[in-house]
């Protein structure tokens, strides 16, 4: 009889033991399983305001699907772009919120060392719309912006993924620089007034900024707002109305360069406008910040909103009129 209650006894503890050992093996199983990017950015405090815009979206399961890019703003990123916090994004639109979340998403993975060296190269985002990546190096140490939008933390690596930090919320083009222009009025009612006088006499510069001229020609456009305009002596309709328009086309033209420059692209020196021969001088002081000076000005213009991306090039808003 206590041979065979020994023998149960011990049954019991070489199945207690098995057991164990098994969940244990289970439970690291578990442990070693590689996180998604959805679980990298829900498990990371800094990005709780785009994880908010996910959920807000609805779109946290598709960062769970295979071979994804995702361009991760912190949340100090967001801030600078005007969401305090989590709650901000929350009230938004959800197709306002899944614009903005597709936006920084490209189908395939993308790593630091795959992306060509080179300016503005165009990549279409999840949401259809193109953004435009530019890598430099020097030595073996290469940096990389998405639309002047600065990587800070490249490669890390999720199960069905990359994430790259980066310093600067993407806000996807939504219309032609005319269309922005005219969505705005209280900032650019009296420029748009100008491009209608001067179109009296050069319509093309209007198709030009509509993105209607028939050229794929992206462009860059320093543009100054309505108290820049009024500084300059084009106060209201009827001054605008009664002003030459070929010189307005000739003033006008003189604020736009072909080709797309963020503002962390603008370097020192001389820019092609436009107008013909005369040039813009572009100025950067040592934090980094770009001014531009007409021939004619005095002082340079600063720019006063940087990077309002459109379908067809880049403002930047400026608070005065260049003269060439």
């Amino acid at each position: 009889m206590r041979n065979v209650f020994s023998l149960v006894i011990k049954s019991l503890i070489i199945g207690a033991l098995g057991s164990l050992l098994f969940g244990c093996k289970k439970d690291d199983t578990e442990k070693a399983q590689p996180k998604t990017v959805a679980d990298l950015i829900k498990e990371d405090s800094k990005f709780s305001i785009f994880q908010a815009a996910l959920t807000r979206a609805n779109l946290s399961d598709a960062l769970k699907a295979t071979n994804l890019t995702v361009f991760v703003p912190d949340d100090a990123a967001f801030q600078a772009a005007g969401y305090a916090n989590a709650a901000a994004v929350s009230a938004l639109p959800i197709t306002t919120a899944e614009t903005i979340v597709n936006y920084h998403i490209l189908n395939g993975k993308v790593a630091i060392a795959d992306i060509p060296a080179g300016t503005n190269t165009s990549v279409q985002t999840k949401g259809g719309q193109s953004a435009y990546i530019t890598k430099t190096t020097s030595g073996s140490v290469a940096t990389v912006s998405i639309n002047g939008a600065k990587v800070t933390l490249a490669d890390v690596q999720g199960a069905n993924g990359i994430v790259h930090v980066i310093d600067r919320l993407l806000v996807p083009p939504a219309s032609s620089m005319l269309a922005t222009i005219q969505a705005d009025p209280a900032n650019f009612s009296l420029v748009l007034a100008a491009v209608n006088r001067a179109a009296t006499v050069n319509p093309t510069l209007a198709l030009v900024l509509g993105g209607t001229s028939g050229s794929t020609q992206l462009l860059t456009v320093f543009l100054p707002d309505n108290a820049a305009l009024t500084a300059y002596g084009l106060k209201d309709l009827a001054t605008i109305n009664a002003a030459n328009p070929t010189t307005l086309s000739g003033v006008l033209s003189y604020h736009v360069t072909t080709g797309l420059l963020f503002s962390s692209q603008l370097q020192a020196g001389q820019l092609a406008t436009l107008n013909g021969t005369n040039r813009v001088t572009i100025a950067v002081n040592t934090s980094g910040v770009a001014t531009v000076k007409g021939n004619k000005n005095t002082s340079a213009s600063t720019i006063k909103r940087a990077n309002i991306l459109t379908t067809n090039g880049i403002i930047h808003v400026i608070d005065q009129v260049l003269i060439p």
